[in-house]
């Protein structure tokens, strides 16, 4: 078979290849063709290069759509941004511009089944880094194969830190009793496909993170810290949220912030309204995000 001399074609070639191997679902094959082309491109091309590897690198049911996005946004403008759920164009991604982001994030990606999940990122570890100097620990509740707080905790180098940072998970899906109705086919992601030992292992060069396996809100009676700084909540259930809620917000120090995960997608429209009657009754509210998320942050 011949060798392919990536000198001999220009960045736009390459780019029509790597989109051309997608649709041809040879998404590894693309994701080669997009590293080869990376560290030569012109400064004005990386990020063109950079989104499409971040599709290439995951390839779920929803791919095509949002491969035709990208195709769509770049016909009329430029700095497009497409990932699960979310497009942006002419807006600046600080992402693209510091290399320890994009190269956590591309080291992890296989983690997580969604493309490009770098606002959503952005988002938590800004959050992360903004309570780092106040009292209190770190919780996740939900931790999947463990993607978010891994890429956080390796960015702000956490093993340095004096804080502790707990990790909660039935490491079987979200249980029977809990399921909102749009989630019941979703569950079947997390059946069988990841363990607790694995994601343990994956944590073991943090020693102050700790994975922890059990059901929420009744693990949280065993093993809790007292006063807590940051909570990444991503259940996927309203009832286990707000059980969560109930626990743990006056443990929630002034300035704490509290990152939802789930709280403004469609299919978690239970969360949403729940977690928003919560607040409403006490003169509070969650802030929107476009990445469907929602934050919170304590007075």
């Amino acid at each position: 078979m011949p060798t392919l001399n990536f000198a001999e074609i220009s960045i736009e070639q390459g780019m029509a290849m790597a989109d051309g191997l997608m649709e041809a679902d040879k998404y590894e094959l693309a994701a080669k063709v997009l590293r080869a082309l990376l560290p030569s491109a012109p400064a004005a091309m990386k990020n063109r290069i950079r989104v499409r590897l971040g599709l290439a690198s995951v390839r779920n049911n929803r791919s095509p759509m949002t491969r035709g996005a990208l195709k769509l946004l770049e016909r009329g403008v430029l700095d497009v941004f497409v990932g699960e759920g979310l497009a942006t164009w002419s807006k600046t991604m600080p992402f693209y511009d510091d290399e320890r982001f994009i190269a956590l994030a591309d080291s992890h990606a296989h983690l997580l089944p969604l493309p490009n999940w770098h606002w959503n990122l952005q988002t938590v570890l800004w959050a992360v880094r903004q309570v780092r100097d106040l009292d209190g620990d770190f919780m996740e509740l939900g931790v999947f194969k463990g993607h978010t707080t891994l890429f956080c905790s390796e960015y702000i180098g956490f093993a340095d830190w004096p804080k502790r940072w707990f990790l909660y998970d039935t490491f079987d899906g979200i249980p029977d009793d809990q399921i909102d109705p749009n989630f019941k086919s979703t569950n079947q992601v997390y059946k069988g496909t990841f363990s607790f030992e694995e994601v343990r292992d994956r944590f073991a060069h943090i020693p102050n993170i700790t994975v922890i396996k059990g059901r929420v809100p009744e693990v949280l009676a065993e093993t809790c810290p007292e006063k807590i700084c940051f909570i990444h909540m991503d259940l996927n259930n309203a009832a286990a949220e707000i059980h969560a809620l109930d626990a743990l917000y006056d443990k929630l120090v002034p300035g704490g912030i509290i990152v939802f995960d789930d709280y403004g997608w469609t299919v978690s429209r239970a969360q949403f309204d729940a977690e928003n009657a919560w607040f409403a009754k006490r003169g509070l509210q969650i802030l929107p995000l476009p990445t469907g998320q929602g934050l919170f942050i304590k007075r």
